[in-house]
């Protein structure tokens, strides 16, 4: 491994996003490889963007752009040693199950996220639509709607795990001042988390939210500690990187939350069937 020091990835970054993703602009599946190379990284899950209805349906793949996105991908992989794994991060509508249905079907993938970034119309991951969605009401009444979409979401088939569980919490500073602490988020979440277990379907410890100025990962401890507790054992890390210098950017920091709720391990995935790896075999050399 070279001279990025000091290192905060681990050796598999299971949620990367190419140019095919508009807003991952120049941070092409080849210049990836080369970054994981150079950084000792020895897998890599690209989960572009599949947005099918709303605003940002152009930020991501259209259904027809699939087959050369997967084809880059293979293309790549014969110049590499690192392993590339071939997903999307699909945003879920309920309306549009059978569109996603068919459109997944359609292509061979090792991994699909699920994400909610939308909920009863409101794109939450923005500053005006997360005001409009949790303004005005209890802070528990708002994230019990959110997560009686993202339960939805679990049950819905579609998906091998859910991406950034508490992704709300971006914004929420704008209508909450009091910090998010994990015994107000309502009711529903305890439903969502049995529903991972009971439907097989994982979820994500997505280092980004360091990046995003919340000094931690999504989800917060309570929700892993939580989702040990109901047995729910398919977890993936990624960086949710939009740009090379970001692959892995604080994998190793997901990786000790996952440590201090009680896992040992976490989950890699080819042809959408997972194997668990332990924590201990992720770490680089350099920690």
């Amino acid at each position: 491994m070279a001279s990025d020091q000091p290192a905060t990835w681990i050796k598999k970054d299971y949620h990367v996003h190419e140019s095919h993703s508009t807003d991952a602009p120049g941070a092409t599946v080849e210049r990836y490889c080369r970054m994981a190379e150079r950084r000792g990284i020895d897998e890599i899950a690209f989960a572009t963007h599949f947005i099918v209805w709303g605003p940002d349906t152009g930020i991501g793949l259209s259904p027809s752009q699939i087959p050369d996105y997967l084809e880059e991908i293979q293309t790549a992989q014969e110049a590499t040693a690192v392993t590339l794994r071939s997903g999307l991060e699909v945003d879920y509508f309920p309306e549009e199950e059978r569109l996603l249905e068919r459109v997944l079907g359609e292509n061979h993938l090792d991994f699909v996220l699920g994400s909610l970034h939308y909920i009863r119309g409101h794109d939450i991951g923005t500053r005006l639509g997360s005001k409009e969605f949790f303004g005005g009401r209890p802070l528990e009444e708002a994230l019990d709607s959110y997560y009686t979409g993202w339960r939805e979401a679990v049950e819905s088939g579609l998906f091998d795990v859910m991406a950034h569980p508490d992704y709300f919490r971006t914004h929420l500073g704008l209508t909450y001042r009091d910090p998010i602490i994990w015994e107000r988020f309502g009711s529903a979440v305890y439903e969502a988390i049995d529903s991972l277990r009971s439907h097989g379907v994982g979820f994500e410890v997505n280092s980004s939210g360091w990046r995003r100025g919340m000094e931690g990962v999504y989800p917060i401890s309570g929700f892993l500690e939580a989702a040990r507790e109901a047995g729910v054992d398919v977890v993936t890390v990624g960086s949710d990187s939009h740009s090379v210098d970001g692959l892995g950017v604080n994998t190793s920091l997901a990786v000790e939350r996952l440590e201090e709720a009680g896992y040992a391990r976490i989950c890699v995935f080819e042809g959408r069937r997972y194997k668990r790896i332990s924590l201990r075999d992720l770490k680089l050399s350099a920690f």
